[in-house]
């Protein structure tokens, strides 16, 4: 698998390129799945070691956080980080005061090594455009974690702008063929801007497919994802 590279128009007219780079990945993997992989490789750990020592590195990472520590890990760095501005020096910084625009997040910075050791081997592959209106499809996974894409089994179309009308047929999900033929996805356990959560039909042949999302616009034109995925089923 490669990461994909789309282009994206600059809106910035002070800008001096008219287009820059937007990264898509090309899967999500899930806590659980991650941990799978962990104890599928080289390590005499079970998936129940893994886990247990999971969990007390979240709990101490939490506690050593909340103490306002900055935090070294065998993965990167973890650290508290403040935000807002302050009418004079010694205003008192709460960040639970509504209204007072003073914050507090947690920032985790990916330890050097690991960084270098995957820039060395990731692999990039260019597609075509996206815009900031139309529907984007980031990547497709069949549901649950490791099965395969199949005819009448679940997926996870993963993006920004997925959101639409179920009851609107010519809005949704579509897989197009090889001929142009078109079959619309209709059944959805799960409809949001960033994620899709749909059965592919049953009947549906094996083969290759383009994958493309369709939502409405608020003027009521039909967008389309900028570059469709491909997917194989069966």
């Amino acid at each position: 698998m490669a990461l994909r590279i789309r282009a994206i128009r600059n809106n910035l007219r002070s800008g001096p390129n008219p287009w820059y780079a937007l990264a898509s990945w090309s899967d999500t993997i899930e806590s659980e799945a991650f941990i799978d992989r962990m104890a599928a490789g080289r390590t005499t750990l079970s998936k129940t070691d893994i886990l247990a020592v999971c969990q007390l590195a979240r709990e101490e990472l939490t506690k050593m956080l909340a103490e306002g520590c900055y935090v070294k890990t065998p993965l990167g760095a973890a650290l508290p980080v403040a935000t807002g501005v302050l009418t004079s020096p010694d205003e008192p910084f709460r960040p639970k005061a509504p209204g007072s625009g003073h914050s507090l997040r947690f920032d985790f910075r990916i330890d050097p090594k690991i960084e270098r050791d995957a820039l060395r081997r990731i692999a990039c592959v260019r597609e075509g455009t996206v815009d900031r209106l139309s529907p984007t499809i980031m990547h497709v996974k069949a549901l649950p974690d490791g099965a395969t894409i199949r005819e009448g089994g679940a997926i996870r179309i993963s993006g920004s702008r997925l959101k639409f009308d179920a009851s609107i047929e010519t809005l949704g999900a579509f897989l197009i063929d090889s001929e142009a033929e078109e079959t619309r996805i209709s059944t959805y356990m799960e409809i949001r801007p960033s994620a899709l959560i749909a059965l592919l039909p049953p009947e549906l042949e094996k083969g290759d497919y383009r994958l493309e999302v369709r939502t409405l616009s608020r003027g009521g034109d039909v967008l389309k994802s900028g570059a469709s995925i491909s997917l194989s089923i069966g």
